[in-house]
């Protein structure tokens, strides 16, 4: 499809919509008010639509700024249709259909601040530029978020830059119900609240597993709230120790504009008044979430009542005396906790011991009305006959345990389904920071080591759903693709912990002396340590899990920890503005069993890693995050037995190409090579092709790759090629065609992508071609015909039509075509 095709069918998708509202707005007296919200928003952004309309019929450059908007009007037209049929008694489908509506209206606001700078940068630039340099020049112009002088500025920086910028402060999924009337009351309270002008700030307290941020989620998603407050809501996970810095950094970004060098809070507290100055002209709500005693000042930084549209909702265990405003939520009342608890441990309304049953009574009474323990301790007797139900009653009476919630939880740890392995996995999670997403690829690498499991991490997957299942953790997964699951490749999925289930892991954890514990869990921030760590001889720890927690106030000398039998080392830190570096600690090169390197920088800027040469022949996996990582001098290393390696926006351009054709000698047993979100990545160095025994490659999210090596042929043990959201890859080489072991290939949103190289059709054992959101590719090679066991492909429901007459050819083919283009759903996350 050509640009200005396109751009015309965004223009009568708009137009269809727009007349459709217009006239409805008028008879349909039911949904008036968010029809009329929608026919505010679509004026607004009309003559948006009449200027990308005219600057893209001149502009030479990708389609990937208008696609999701045409089928968004798409949706919204056939939103409105349906809506217009509902009978006007049919209460049920008017509530749910107006929040439909608003949300609607939502997300073509959400869709257009993202499109806007982009807009603005074409109509300043465009008239300056001729048609046929326009696609290079305003690339060139368009660059990616970065420290400028103090002031905050808008963003001026390409789409995708932008879209994977917002998900830090998004408002959780909303939960799927909320039990109880005094809930209800709850929401209508702060709801009303919320509504009334001015600026003002609210705690939300109770004891925790309460409910309370479960509460704030789903009032963010409440319709009324999100009309008013529209795309100004920001979910600041505040946590035990907040850094005041990066939360205003992260506000920043949020709302789209370039982030400002900041070293010190007072010029945080600076740039964020600047920041609401801007944006404050229409309502804005914060939510500060988990706010601990100690960090009551972090509320006053907040505060500015010259802002006339803000309101400020602080969670916390705590009440805070310089805060007038407090709600308190109270515990579940006994018939309320009830109801949850039956929700909780029946399976399709079914359960071995029946309703009424005086243990259903007694158990509920024990988990004092809080709806974390009464889910956790449901799930963990779910299926369970009345003999086990017996049995752990009596283990909670003997125990006199009745008033504290982490004991509470704490028995239902044991014996999971008969499977100890669920604890150690539980317990496994605390590995990591406090109310961060946990990505499921990093404890596919512990597990897969630690516990001796198959290599793509299938079971440890399964295993994480069975925490999930059992309410000990929250599963995330932020796009969803099919073909990530056929391709055991877990990128989008993120495990979260509550704070109360972490506080019990690590309880868990710190069982026993030092030296015998099987974890170990350091959180050395704000210069803690323990009498241990500084003494001149280390103790000989048997933990074969270590997870080190250090931030920029870390400045006490690596110790030389004595770890024979380490098999995981989880490495978590966070930098200061003045050194933005980080070590690896020189005892990890005497730590002999270790299989798993996870290094994980929290800052909000990459760091530098430096002491690579620690490192040792005995590693099989790493992952890096957020690291500066001179790939290609990686050559001079020896890691013989690595067998995968990961890196998660990470910088690796700071090396130079002498030591290319040594990283073939440096990994040369590797089997799968992960690069997600590293823009620098340009091409794909020549020497990773020479590593023979590479199964697995997958570059995903890397907008500035243009170009695979033609040597990419020479590894010939490929089975999996992930090359999806390579926005600015133009083609594939011609060499890909002697990949004969190769079984999946996703090219799936590479927008720049137009052909397709005709050796494709030598590919004689692919199976599955993912190429949803290729919008430039528009015609196949003959040779396609050619794949006799191609028997999947995902494209776009206006490609159908190029793979429908291989049918007859490619039998057993199954075309899944899509209509959704993307979408931000996954910011929500």
């Amino acid at each position: 499809m050509s640009i200005d095709l396109a751009g015309t069918a965004v223009d009568t998708a708009f137009g269809e919509l727009f007349s459709l509202v217009k006239e409805i707005v008028i008879t349909i007296a039911a949904f008036a008010p968010q029809l009329k919200q929608i026919q505010s928003t679509l004026i607004k952004i009309d003559p948006i639509i009449q200027q990308w309309d005219e600057y893209n019929s001149r502009l030479d450059c990708s389609p990937k700024e208008i696609a999701p908007v045409k089928e968004l009007f798409i949706r919204g037209k056939l939103l409105v249709e349906k809506c217009s049929r509902i009978h006007r008694f049919n209460f049920c489908k008017k509530y749910s259909h107006s929040n439909k509506l608003t949300d609607f209206d939502a997300e073509v606001q959400r869709e257009f601040q993202i499109y806007l700078p982009l807009v603005t940068v074409i109509s300043s630039k465009a008239t300056s530029l001729n048609v046929k340099e326009t696609g290079k020049d305003v690339r060139e112009m368009m660059g990616d978020v970065k420290e400028t002088g103090g002031e905050v500025k808008e963003i001026k920086g390409d789409l995708h830059s932008v879209l994977e910028l917002l998900g830090d402060l998004a408002v959780p999924k909303a939960p799927d119900c909320i039990v109880g009337s005094a809930v209800e009351a709850s929401l209508r309270e702060l709801k009303g609240w919320l509504l009334e002008e001015g600026m003002s700030v609210m705690v939300v307290t109770a004891p925790g597993g309460c409910g309370k941020s479960t509460l704030l989620t789903k009032l963010c998603h409440d319709a009324a709230i999100k009309g008013k407050f529209k795309n100004k809501i920001m979910f600041v996970r505040v946590s035990k120790k907040p850094n005041v810095i990066d939360i205003v950094r992260k506000m920043i970004r949020h709302n789209g504009f370039e982030v400002p060098a900041i070293e010190t809070e007072d010029h945080a507290v600076q740039c964020l008044q600047q920041l609401l100055i801007r944006i404050g002209q229409d309502p804005v709500l914060l939510v500060l979430d988990d706010v601990w005693a100690d960090s009551q000042s972090i509320i006053e930084k907040f505060v500015f009542k010259e802002i006339k549209h803000y309101k400020i909702v602080v969670t916390s265990r705590y009440e805070f005396p310089n805060v007038g405003l407090v709600h308190h939520l109270n515990p579940l009342p006994p018939g309320e906790a009830l109801e949850l608890f039956r929700q909780s441990v029946t399976v399709d309304g079914r359960c071995l011991v029946e309703p009424g049953d005086e243990l259903w009574d007694k158990i509920v009474n024990r988990c004092k009305g809080l709806p974390l323990a009464l889910t956790v301790i449901a799930k963990s007797l779910r299926g369970m006959d009345r003999a086990f139900w017996e049995t752990k009653l009596l283990d909670w009476s003997s125990s006199g345990l009745d008033n504290d919630i982490l004991d509470c939880l704490k028995k239902s740890l044991d014996d999971l389904d008969g499977d100890p392995s669920m604890k150690e996995r539980f317990m496994d999670l605390a590995s990591f920071p406090e109310d961060r997403k946990i990505p499921a690829t990093a404890l596919i690498d512990m597990w897969v080591e630690l516990y001796k499991l198959d290599f793509d991490g299938v079971r440890a997957i399964a295993d994480l759903n069975k925490l999930v299942y059992r309410n000990l953790a929250d599963l995330i997964v932020t796009r969803t693709d099919s073909s990530e699951d056929e391709d055991k490749c877990y990128s989008s999925h993120y495990a979260m912990q509550h704070d109360l289930l972490r506080e019990l892991a690590i309880m868990e954890c710190d069982r026993g002396e030092v030296e015998e514990r099987e974890r170990l869990i350091l959180d050395l921030t704000e210069d803690n340590s323990s009498d241990w760590w500084s003494e001149q001889k280390q103790p000989t720890l048997r933990a074969r899990l270590v997870s080190i927690h250090t931030d920029g106030t870390f400045s006490i000398p690596w110790p030389n920890l004595q770890l024979p039998e380490a098999a995981a080392l989880v490495l978590n830190f966070e930098t200061n503005m003045q050194t933005k570096t980080y070590a690896l600690p020189e005892f990890i090169e005497k730590a002999d069993k270790l299989k798993a390197l996870i290094v994980t920088n929290y800052s909000f800027f990459p760091a530098e890693l430096r002491n690579f040469h620690v490192l040792g022949s005995s590693l099989t996996r790493i992952r890096l995050e957020r690291i500066m990582v001179p790939l290609l001098s990686m050559g001079k290393l020896r890691l013989h037995n690595l067998q995968k390696i990961s890196f998660f926006m990470c910088d690796i351009s700071q090396a130079s190409t002498s030591d290319d054709a040594k990283i073939s000698d440096a990994i040369p047993n590797l089997v799968e090579l992960d690069f997600d979100y590293c823009d620098d990545l340009k091409t794909l160095p020549d020497g990773i092709c020479e590593i023979k025994p590479l199964k697995k490659l997958s570059i995903t999210n890397c907008h500035n790759l243009s170009a695979l090596p033609e040597q990419i042929g020479e590894s010939a043990s490929l089975e999996v090629v992930r090359l999806n959201s390579c926005t600015s890859l133009l083609r594939l080489p011609d060499s890909i065609g002697t990949l004969k072991k190769l079984i999946s290939l996703n090219i799936s949103d590479c927008l720049s992508l137009s052909t397709l190289p005709n050796q494709i059709g030598n590919l004689v054992n692919l199976k599955r071609m993912n190429m949803r959101g290729c919008l430039r590719l528009s015609v196949l090679p003959r040779s396609i015909v050619k794949l006799r066991n191609l028997r999947k492909v995902v494209c776009d429901k206006e490609k159908e039509v190029m793979w429908e007459p291989l049918k007859s050819s490619l039998n057993g083919l199954n075309i899944i075509a899509s209509e959704e283009e993307a979408n931000l759903d996954w910011l929500d996350d």
